[in-house]
């Protein structure tokens, strides 16, 4: 540590050029890195809602979320596949692997509904992709402030 220190100030001036160009390299590299106000914590999903109104939540299960849950088994990177059927709802969703690209994965599981949609019956709509959304898109964030100029109050009051 010793030798550090006194090469350090012995060396002064290239220790205060090697610092201007780190600081040089830093502030340039800081426009193009990427980084997130909210970093995606979330896996990757794709949720897949198909309309058969008419039908009963049994049916739904058998003729709709079931077949569409065959057809997307095996999509590559898919890790678990959830359903929910309810009257005249059929709703599947994919989770991908963590990392996965979630434009490919749409558009794999796009390509699949796409060959296999015409096997459901004819009183269902056509299975639709829901748009993605992040992890943090759910939440809302609420501020309530008083007037400009007129004194602070409480919010419980």
């Amino acid at each position: 540590m010793t030798w550090l220190v006194s090469t350090s100030l012995r060396l002064r001036v290239l220790v205060l050029a090697l610092s201007v160009v780190l600081i040089v390299v830093g502030v340039r590299s800081l426009s193009t890195a990427p980084l997130d106000v909210f970093p995606e914590f979330a896996p990757p999903l794709v949720e897949i809602r198909t309309e058969a109104p008419g039908l009963s939540t049994e049916e739904v299960e058998s003729l709709i979320s079931m077949p569409l849950e065959n057809v997307l088994n095996g999509t590559p990177g898919v890790k678990i596949i959830r359903s929910k059927s309810v009257l005249g709802l059929s709703s599947v969703v994919l989770i991908f692997e963590q990392g996965s690209d979630l434009i490919r994965a749409r558009q794999l599981v796009q390509e699949r509904l796409a060959k296999e949609a015409h096997l459901l019956p004819a009183i269902a709509h056509a299975p639709v992709m829901l748009a993605p959304l992040s992890s943090t898109s759910r939440l809302m964030k609420f501020g309530v402030t008083s007037a400009k100029g007129s004194p602070r109050r409480s919010v419980t009051r």
